[in-house]
């Protein structure tokens, strides 16, 4: 038979090690937001940002999510990006050093900054935002974070990764907002081309995207080369794309700008 004080020995650094187990364990974090399996739904005021953040960081296994949106609510302020391990939860995702995000309400990329610069297209019910890590692609903790509209890449950024790598993020910040998140969702390059190739609706239409001389060059990424871009006689309005060299309706008035 054992010795009680081996067995109370024993107990004692079982129960410590249970203990280092769970402070070890990552704890998704969820405020001003209902969380329903999957399901996330804004609780807030609308004065108040509501946040998820993952348990876990997306990883070389697990380098990317998504985010159905169900609704847009009252404004459609969601975000989804990517956060450090101890963001501040009251700040939509995107808008603190060291985060990033895509926000939905106007298709802005924030990247450490609250003032957002323009990225894609505004997103809506139905529209799934997904957000990943190039993880074969990284130099001098140097990553590159890229998105997704509807399984067609927008765009990317080059972030500084962190050594606790970086989370999954959500944010909300108007009534009525309702997300669902897949952490498990599966993506693949080869399966994708980039949405301005793609020649989707939102890209026909015309946006408020200001270019001029070389910042027109600034907002283009190198992968979007194939593209033909028209701006006004002025120079100062991105007003649509150009696909299959047809460039009829926009000939009058127009200076044609091909890189």
């Amino acid at each position: 038979m054992d010795d009680p004080s081996l067995l109370q020995l024993r107990c004692l650094l079982n129960l410590r090690r249970g203990l280092r187990d769970v402070e070890a364990r990552p704890q998704e974090v969820c405020t001003g937001l209902r969380k329903d399996g999957d399901t996330l739904s804004y609780q807030g005021n609308s004065e108040e940002v509501g946040c998820y953040v993952a348990g876990v960081p997306l990883s070389k296994e697990n380098f990317y999510f998504e985010v159905t949106i169900v609704d847009t609510g009252v404004r459609g302020t969601i975000a989804v990006g990517l956060v450090p391990k101890f963001y501040r939860v009251d700040h939509q995702p995107g808008w603190l050093p060291h985060s990033v995000a895509y926000h939905a309400d106007n298709g802005k990329l924030y990247n450490g900054n609250p003032v957002g610069q323009q990225f894609g297209p505004k997103c809506s019910h139905g529209d799934r935002i997904g957000c990943g890590i190039n993880f074969d692609n990284i130099k001098n903790g140097i990553g590159t974070v890229f998105f997704t509209k509807n399984g067609k890449e927008m765009g990317s950024v080059k972030v500084g990764l962190s050594a606790d790598g970086l989370f999954p993020a959500v944010g909300m910040h108007s009534l009525g907002e309702e997300v669902t998140v897949h952490l498990g969702a599966e993506w693949s390059l080869e399966d994708s081309a980039m949405m301005v190739d793609s020649q989707e609706d939102e890209w026909g239409r015309l946006y408020d995207v200001t270019a001029s001389g070389t910042s027109l060059l600034t907002f283009l990424t190198p992968r979007w080369s194939p593209a033909t871009f028209w701006p006004f006689a002025d120079d100062t309005t991105l007003i649509g794309l150009i696909s299959n060299n047809d460039e009829s309706a926009y000939r009058t008035g127009c200076v044609l700008v091909q890189w």
